[in-house]
């Protein structure tokens, strides 16, 4: 009987044997495959904490530019303060202008009313010498006199007569020449206004175009900065939810299978939120960007209507340009060239110096310094601000041409309406908007559609 008993259990446990070792081999499976997610979540995890640092290294060098925009948004602030002082300044000096030429012209009125009085006076004075008197008259009142002292008596009355017309004809030639003088000096006077009216006119499109660049660059401060802030802050939470998984799988190396399901199922739903939040984010940012340029284009609406009324061109502008294109001749087809220095960087196709994709050039790149001209002699269509062309400048000239010149410093030297003649300067050369130096990037539309530069001012 125990014999028996024990050869059963024997039996029992050969049987039983093969039941067990398939649930041996699934748990080493099930272990295997938890260590090969652990591997991968710690590769994942090192790629991300990579890429961080990567993000920690920009963000270091975008405090670097957000430091230096700062600075360029207060140098700007400073230049647009003092543009204001220079308008108020030109507003007052207007006024003062306005206020001694009416000074002047009442004096005139006055003026001309005494001549006028003393004009009368005379002409009823000779009207009555020529009806009443004659020169034998004044003769028989002398000889008349009875005695020495009644011939003298008579002597100072004609003297008197004759010494009072001669005051009123000094007082008459006295005011005359007040007369002339008043009036010249109301002319120099207007003509000092119209001068004062024109730099003012360049000068409120002056502070249009730096408020403009303001603007731009509080935007590029904000974009590029935020943005890459979302990202680091982004790889950081993916980073530590990639840790948490990390520690949960170290956790439950040897837990069922259903709980790494579940694991996981969470995980999928933290992505999808965090995914949901970002997007969410987004269309918030687009919304803020669009509302952003909207209130610039709205800026550049007004200003460009504020900027409307045509000005003509001024002797002071005119002095600068002599300065300006003393030293230069047109070609032989009638154009001039805008500005001294190198070509460095032709008209077509090209390696974009600061995006470097390949990209067609529409224009001519002069590379120097100094005062910018005009080509030819045409109207201001455009003196203003652009992110990519910088402060910039574009004159119509009349005959289905156009030239634009690009990358400005600020303060141009014209205003939008205003004539300018051919050698007249536009501006300095500088290095603002898309660029990489101090250029002056020169192009020349016929109808509409670019053209070759060189083939005019070469």
């Amino acid at each position: 009987m125990k014999k028996k008993y024990i050869l059963t259990f024997i039996a029992s446990v050969i049987l039983a044997g093969p039941l067990m070792q398939p649930i041996e081999v699934e748990a080493s499976q099930k272990l295997e495959e938890l260590e090969i997610q652990q591997q991968e979540l710690e590769s994942e995890s090192q790629k991300i904490g990579t890429e961080v640092q990567s993000r920690e290294e920009k963000m270091a060098s975008l405090e670097k530019e957000k430091a230096q925009l700062e600075k360029e948004v207060t140098a700007l602030q400073a230049d647009i303060d003092t543009l204001v002082l220079e308008i108020n300044e030109q507003e007052n000096e207007i006024q003062r202008i306005k206020e001694e030429i009416e000074r002047l012209q009442k004096e005139i009125v006055q003026l001309q009313q005494q001549i006028d009085n003393r004009n009368e006076q005379l002409e009823s004075q000779a009207r009555s010498v020529q009806t009443n008197a004659s020169a034998s008259d004044i003769v028989d009142l002398l000889m008349s006199a009875e005695s020495l002292s009644d011939l003298v008596g008579r002597i100072n009355v004609v003297n008197k007569l004759v010494t009072a017309n001669q005051d009123i004809m000094g007082e008459q030639i006295a005011d005359q020449n007040a007369l002339e003088e008043n009036e010249k000096q109301v002319k120099a006077e207007q003509e000092e206004m119209e001068k004062v009216k024109a730099q003012l006119e360049v000068s409120r499109n002056n502070l249009v175009n730096q408020r403009v660049e303001l603007d731009d660059k509080i935007v590029q401060i904000a974009e590029k900065y935020e943005m890459n802030a979302e990202e680091r802050e982004s790889f950081i939470n993916e980073q530590a939810i990639l840790a948490e998984r990390t520690s949960t799988l170290n956790e439950e190396m040897k837990a069922e299978k259903q709980r790494i399901i579940e694991e996981e199922r969470a995980r999928q739903e933290a992505i999808r939120i965090a995914q949901e939040k970002a997007q969410r984010e987004a269309e918030a940012k687009a919304k803020a960007e669009a509302a952003a340029r909207a209130k610039a284009e709205a800026k550049t609406a007004a200003a460009a209507k504020a900027n409307d009324k045509p000005q003509a061109a001024t002797s002071s502008n005119n002095a600068s340009s002599t300065e300006a294109s003393s030293n230069v001749a047109p070609t032989s087809n009638g154009w001039t060239r805008p500005a001294r220095g190198r070509i460095s960087s032709p008209y077509g196709w090209r390696t974009h110096p600061i995006f470097g994709d390949r990209r067609f050039h529409t224009g001519v790149d002069i590379a120097g310094s100094g005062p910018i001209i005009a080509a030819r002699a045409g109207t201001v269509t455009t003196a203003g601000y652009n992110g990519a062309l910088g402060y910039y400048v574009k004159v119509d000239h009349g005959d289905g041409y156009t030239s634009v010149y690009s990358h400005m410093q600020p303060n141009l030297s014209v205003a939008r309406g205003q004539r300018v003649s051919q050698g007249q300067q536009l501006g300095i050369m500088g290095t603002t908007g898309d660029s990489t130096g101090v250029h002056l990037d020169f192009k020349v539309y016929r109808n509409g559609e670019t053209v070759d530069p060189m083939n005019y001012i070469n």
